[in-house]
């Protein structure tokens, strides 16, 4: 018997270590991280306090992180975007009026 003979902690530790874990359909990875006693306590009283896992604290926190960080690149790459030189002095507001003016497609 398979059970018997491997022994049930080694076939379940087998199983996690070896199969893909997926939560709500999103293929997950596991992942190591070493945290400072006190840190990994507040980690633990937090979650606690939320009725949620620390990973899954952990994954929340890093989620709006990264979040974080990708708008600030969009914001800061709009900001300092710049016209193409040959449309520097041209009204946008007035060229796209203009070019809808004379569409085909929006005036038939």
């Amino acid at each position: 018997m398979l059970w018997g003979s491997l022994g049930i902690n080694k076939v379940l530790n087998e199983m996690m270590y070896n199969s893909d874990v997926y939560k709500k359909g999103v293929k997950m990875q596991r992942t190591q991280i070493y945290f400072e006693q006190d840190t990994l306590q507040d980690l633990k009283n937090i979650a606690n306090s939320l009725n949620i896992s620390v990973s899954e604290f952990i994954r929340k926190v890093m989620k709006q992180e990264i979040k974080k960080k990708k708008e600030h690149n969009l914001n800061s790459f709009i900001t300092n975007m710049k016209p193409i030189e040959s449309f520097e002095e041209v009204d946008a507001t007035e060229y796209v009026q203009n070019l809808r003016s004379n569409s085909r497609l929006l005036n038939d």
